[in-house]
């Protein structure tokens, strides 16, 4: 079950939605565009394109919203490929008409709309740029790919063509990242704020949406022959899974980025678990087929190719589940993920899903005390889970085994418990089993105490001691080793007594049976607990409390290279400030290129920011062509080798605009400077061939 908050039906499929602050925006296929009031729940209507063109498909994603405030929309009108235009404000005084239909003939949009020339078409798909939409790129049936000032819908980028169609676009959040698909089966992922291809590749078939997460370093897709496809940005792994048995049609991320939500032609929705590329859950929707989805914080927004919209609460009853697992209600919180089944995603679910190895432990009790009955009523809310149901129903076949090893242990026929526990590994998670392991650790370190009293009388006591386990396969060299070495085991105690902890592993080296002991693992723990906090003293740049702390457990000598690659990053980070702090910026980017760890210092991001403000000031330049200001904005990273492909393309872009503007105005005497200038530098490519082939001019 789900809860819908509200739901609409318009004309035409519903293929781009968005929500601010006070209103939902929704277009459909038919060029209208709807506004919500989230307070009043009532519905205004607008044009978007003149009458007479024909709709879109109804999976087409040829429109988009922007965070700023834009929609674009993909249109033949005026010789465009699409418009883009601000989005209304609510009115004054609500429309008369139901809440829930669009009946009236819808006002036209006529303000502030800016057309887009590029493409031979409209365009077949478009996405919006960075958080205030200053960009828009399109992506049209003649394979090209552009990016257009939203203002001016001059363009600024321009990407080499493809053999087909662009089935989708989609980028980061930031704006710095762009993936496209083309129905030659490819598949791209492009830096824009780089200028680098990260990935050409071709896939089983055409990607129709896709998304990145995981900090912009992965990007999900799903492809038409129902793949689910992941990609690792930085280590190039990918992974590919046919998931879906019908069309899948589009695709978000919820808040978490843990789980892909995917709609299918089928009315489907897909859960899928971004970790590892698995279906995690599947429901139906009582609609036609998914043509879009959106998410804004807890709300998931659902568009029908039939022209419903539906508005749906994801963290329905999440305070209930909250309270009810505080108090391990587990019954009452699984009735809370029964009426809202996207609880199973939301993060303090995973408190529900870790419970069930407490609940293993309580049913392993329960089925060693002969209490069936009262195992199933603590295993009953996991029991939808496949997994768990499996789990508990072999466990439930054992529950004999269960009895008679608790039996077994509480008797201490050691011999017997451990051939059983060998035979059955999954009594290991009993407290039979743990009593078994406390039993051997407390005799093992009694007999220890008799031969450090007096060895040679004390022998054959110890001997007696440890009798019942010197036929156990996994205790038997432990107690050889003891008594052929015993000095040896004395030794190491007498190392941990005087807290001597590099002796001690040192021992421990040379002769491994010592680590056997349970001591040597509560030793690593004390070790493991320091190097977390050390960790946490260089996220919070306190280097000289963290090598303090590294020097003082050197002495934990298996930990030497976790501590020398600590040891490493303390002085990578402390050059890269020292660096920072002289305000030498190419040596500062080629210290992070060399060290990509860097790259999430707080600093670095903080610093590297300031090349998107200028790119932002250059990008004006570029869209009036002003090839000069171009230049001059972008000069402080002109020796930067990062940089490098991004300023060229500008200063390209730049020229090209301004011989589009001379030609356009016929002003052939500088035009023809411009031309020998941009032949110099970036040779006659197929931007220039066509732009002059456009005026009747020989290229």
């Amino acid at each position: 079950m789900i809860k819908i908050i509200q739901s609409y039906k318009v004309d035409g499929s519903v293929i781009a939605l968005h929500a601010d602050e006070s209103s939902i925006f929704f277009t459909s296929t038919l060029g209208i565009l709807y506004t919500v009031d989230k307070m009043l729940w009532s519905m205004e209507s607008h044009s978007l394109i003149a009458e007479g063109q024909s709709p879109l498909h109804a999976y087409q994603k040829g429109a988009a919203f922007s965070k700023g405030g834009h929609i674009g929309y993909s249109t033949g009108e005026k010789g465009s490929c699409s418009v883009c235009l601000k989005l209304p404000p609510l009115s004054e005084s609500p429309p008369t008409s139901s809440v829930n239909t669009a009946d009236e003939r819808p006002t036209p949009l006529v303000e502030n709309q800016t057309f887009l020339r590029g493409h031979d078409q409209r365009s077949v798909v478009m996405a919006f740029c960075g958080d205030t939409g200053k960009y828009v790129l399109t992506g049209g049936t003649d394979g090209r790919v552009f990016m257009y000032s939203t203002h001016s819908a001059a363009v600024l980028m321009s990407l080499k063509p493809n053999p087909d169609y662009i089935s989708h676009i989609t980028l980061n959040d930031k704006g710095s990242h762009l993936a496209y698909g083309s129905y030659d089966n490819s598949l791209s992922i492009f830096d824009i704020r780089h200028q680098k291809e990260i990935l050409m590749t071709y896939l089983g078939d055409v990607v129709i949406d896709s998304f990145f997460y995981n900090r912009s370093n992965s990007l999900y897709a799903i492809r038409r022959d129902g793949v689910s496809y992941t990609y690792n940005l930085k280590s190039n792994d990918s992974s590919e899974k046919a998931l879906f048995p019908t069309w899948p049609s589009c695709c978000v991320v919820e808040a978490s980025h843990r789980f892909a939500i995917v709609g299918t032609r089928s009315g489907d929705l897909h859960i899928v678990k971004l970790s590892d590329n698995t279906k995690f859950s599947t429901f139906k929707l009582d609609q036609g087929g998914i043509a879009s989805l959106y998410i804004d914080g807890s709300t998931l927004f659902v568009g029908f190719e039939n022209g419903w919209m539906y508005i749906i609460d994801m963290n329905a009853f999440v305070d209930d589940f909250s309270q009810a697992l505080s108090v391990k209600n587990y019954k009452a919180a699984k009735g809370y993920l029964d009426q809202n089944l996207f609880l199973t995603i939301h993060p303090m679910s995973e408190m529900f899903q870790d419970a069930w190895e407490e609940i293993l432990k309580e049913i392993t009790d329960k089925f060693s005390t002969g209490n069936a009955s009262s195992a199933l009523e603590f295993a009953a809310p996991f029991l939808s889970d496949e997994e768990h149901k499996k789990e508990f129903e072999f466990l439930l076949k054992k529950q004999k085994d269960f009895e008679e090893f608790a039996n077994i242990v509480q008797n201490k026929k050691i011999l017997e418990a451990y051939i059983m526990l060998e035979k059955s590994p999954y009594l290991g998670k009993t407290d039979s089993a743990r009593k078994l392991e406390y039993l051997f650790n407390r005799t093992f370190a009694e007999a220890k105490k008799l031969i450090a009293a007096d060895p040679l009388n004390n022998s054959s006591k110890a001997q007696e001691l440890l009798k019942p386990y010197s036929s156990v396969a996994t205790k038997k060299e432990m107690i050889y080793s003891l008594f052929k070495n015993y000095q040896l085991f004395l030794q190491a105690d007498g190392y941990i007594k005087e807290k001597k902890f590099k002796e001690y592993f040192t021992l421990t080296a040379e002769y491994p049976f010592l680590a056997s002991e349970e001591v040597y693992t509560r030793v690593c723990a004390l070790a493991e607990s320091a190097i977390k906090k050390i960790k946490n003293m260089i996220e919070n740049h306190q280097y000289d409390e963290a090598m303090l702390g590294i020097k003082q457990i050197a002495v934990f000598l298996p930990y030497k290279e976790t501590l020398s690659t600590m040891v490493r990053e303390i002085h990578l980070r402390k050059r890269f400030l020292e660096l920072l702090n002289s305000d030498n910026m190419e040596s500062v980017y080629e210290l992070v290129h060399t060290n990509p760890e860097l790259e999430t210092m707080r600093e670095f991001i903080e610093f590297d920011a300031a090349f998107d403000e200028i790119l932002s000031q250059a990008m004006v330049a570029v869209e009036k062509g002003e090839i000069k200001l171009t230049q001059q904005i972008l000069s402080p990273y002109a020796d930067i080798r990062m940089f490098q492909p991004k300023i060229k393309e500008c200063v390209r872009q730049s020229c090209y605009n301004k011989l589009s503007n001379l030609l356009s105005e016929s002003n052939m005497g500088a035009a023809k400077t411009i031309m020998s200038y941009y032949l110099k530098e970036f040779g006659r490519d197929n931007e220039y061939k066509n732009l002059l082939k456009k005026y009747g001019l020989d290229y």
